[in-house]
């Protein structure tokens, strides 16, 4: 029996020298934590033995105990970088990883997320973080568990709206001396916008098309009639090109002229349509003057799909981003799990774990909340792993080996002694 003693003592501290090793491996990950091998004796004898001289039969491994405690936080500067301060794990979903089943619910204290192609929020594994759905306040509609869905963050948010109105506030010049190149008044050529002899001005306009994307669009002005003796009316006729090509008036009768009386005011051509899809040049706040030609505001109506310009993370786990000009907007609330016996979940590498019966179900709430730590953004939990502890243990189980094997060494000694009494 002495020799099986040795021998469990052999196994028991390789296998300490093993947890240590894997320890120290894993020393600088993210989210990792450590173990340790905890033994138990072994003892069994007979009930009709004399338990004053009973020897017991060497040692085995009961289990090997996660260490959960708190590792340290350091910041990286990446958004999607998230520590938890405090209790929790974060719940992830697998869809990406071929080593899991797809859909499998697993956690993890690991919070290096990035953005995939969809704009999935997952880890290196591809594995996505799992939110609540949340109102337009941010609060989670549900803390049920079967409505946790992928936190996903869209590249782009909103509906493109093509450009139906332009509001121009221009100031036209009174004076001919200020017409640009224009060789008459009236003109005795046709337009041609290659020819700047043909126009007084031209400016570029804002213009969205039918898929929120800007356009090329330049209105050129021509001054039609000045006063004279007839009349105290100065007329100029807009012209409208979008991306070299010139949109023809949707009431051509009127040839889309603005008209100014001598005090400056519009009287006629306010509001020009151009071409059969409702375009309409809004000229309303222009006026003329002795100054020069200028462009006091230039907007139009159409929108584009708003781009992802912004992202934040509260400690509480709502997630916000920011479109464009379409505000702050609610993605999500992250979900954090928890374990009665967070000692009994299944290690599945990755730094990751699995319920099981002996840890519990999840108990599931939000960041901040009883029993949760807070979120930090920008940031990653490191191993919890303490170096010169593990390598202190390294030595002891090093030690431990060493006297096992001279325990073993020992026995075999005896056994060749008993091998060689001669009868």
């Amino acid at each position: 029996m002495s020799m099986s003693t040795a021998l469990s003592g052999l196994m028991a501290a390789q296998s300490d020298i093993s947890a240590t090793s894997h320890n120290i491996a894993n020393v600088g990950t993210m989210g990792f934590r450590s173990s340790r091998v905890e033994f138990a004796d072994v003892f069994s004898s007979s009930p009709f033995a004399n338990q004053r001289t009973a020897i017991g039969s060497g040692v085995q491994v009961q289990r090997v105990a996660q260490d959960f405690t708190q590792g340290n936080v350091v910041t990286t500067g990446n958004l999607l970088d998230i520590a938890i301060e405090g209790q929790g794990f974060f719940a992830i979903q697998s869809f990406g990883d071929p080593n899991t089943a797809a859909g499998e619910m697993r956690y993890t204290r690991a919070g290096a997320f990035t953005m995939d192609v969809d704009g999935n929020v997952v880890n290196s594994a591809g594995s996505a973080l799992l939110s609540w759905p949340v109102g337009l306040d941010g609060r989670p509609l549900t803390f049920d568990m079967a409505q946790a869905r992928p936190l996903t963050i869209p590249l782009e948010m909103g509906t493109p709206v093509a450009s139906t109105e332009i509001n121009l506030e221009l100031n036209f010049p009174s004076d001919n001396a200020m017409l640009g190149q224009q060789a008459a008044v009236p003109p005795t050529v046709a337009f041609n916008p290659a020819d700047p002899t043909t126009y007084a001005t031209r400016t570029p306009i804002p213009l969205f098309g039918p898929s929120g994307t800007p356009v090329e669009a330049e209105a050129y002005l021509i001054k039609i009639a000045s006063p004279d003796a007839v009349s105290t009316d100065t007329i100029f006729e807009v012209r409208l090109l979008v991306q070299g090509t010139e949109v023809a008036p949707t009431a051509p009768a009127t040839q889309n002229r603005i008209t100014f009386d001598a005090n400056g005011d519009i009287t006629a051509g306010q509001t020009l349509p151009f071409g059969t899809d409702g375009l309409i040049i809004d000229l309303g706040g222009s006026s003329l003057s002795d100054d020069p030609f200028a462009v006091q505001t230039a907007t139009h109506n159409g929108a584009s799909a708003g781009r992802l310009t912004n992202l934040e993370l509260d400690g509480t786990g709502g997630v916000w981003a920011t479109y464009g000009n379409n505000g702050r907007m609610p993605m999500g609330q992250i979900v954090l799990a928890n374990f009665t016996n967070p000692g009994g979940l299944k290690i599945n590498g990755n730094a990751t774990y699995s319920a099981t019966a002996e840890s519990g179900l999840p108990i599931t709430g939000t960041p901040g909340t009883s029993g949760f730590g807070l979120l930090r953004s920008g940031a990653l939990e490191r191993s919890n792993v303490e170096l010169t502890e593990e390598l202190v243990n390294l030595i002891s189980a090093q030690r431990n080996y060493q006297a096992s094997a001279k325990a073993m060494e020992t026995s075999t000694s005896l056994m060749q002694t008993i091998m060689n009494i001669r009868t």
